[in-house]
C-alpha cells in the first residue's frame, strides 16, 4: 500500500482522529504592555480556533525568569515555542495552523512507521 493508500485507511479506520484543542501558553510579566497586547490577540483568536489558552508570569518562577528574562511575551504551543515578543494576530494564526498540521503529520508518519525528527 503507497503512502497515500496509507493515510487514506488510517483516516477511515479512526485511528487518525480529530486532535484534542492545542495548548497556548503565554510566558508573560506583569506591567508588560505587549504581554496584555499577546493575551488579548489569543482571545480574540481563540474564537475562531478552538485551543486552550494559559498566562504566566514568569516573575514567580526563578528558572522561567532566567529563561525567558526581557523575551516575553513568549508564546508555546503545545510546548513548543512558536512566537517571542511583539506579534500580530495574523502572526499567532499562522502559528496555530502550522503546530495544528505538524502535529497531524506527526502522528500520520508516526502510524507509518517513519520518524521525521531522525536524522
Amino acid at each position: 500500500m503507497d503512502g497515500l493508500a496509507c493515510i487514506i485507511a488510517l483516516c477511515y479506520s479512526g485511528i487518525i482522529y480529530a486532535d484534542q484543542p492545542m495548548e497556548v501558553i503565554i510566558y508573560s510579566r506583569h506591567n508588560c504592555h505587549l504581554c496584555h497586547v499577546a493575551l488579548r490577540i489569543a482571545r480574540l483568536v481563540q474564537a475562531d480556533i478552538p485551543f486552550t489558552l494559559h498566562s504566566i508570569d514568569i516573575a514567580q518562577d526563578t528558572k522561567l525568569l532566567a529563561l525567558y528574562g526581557h523575551r516575553v511575551p513568549v508564546v508555546l504551543i503545545d510546548q513548543q515555542e512558536r512566537l517571542a515578543g511583539k506579534m500580530t494576530e495574523r502572526e499567532l494564526r499562522a502559528a496555530l495552523k502550522k503546530a495544528r498540521w505538524s502535529k497531524s503529520i506527526s502522528r500520520i508518519l508516526s502510524r507509518l512507521g517513519l520518524h521525521p525528527n531522525r536524522g
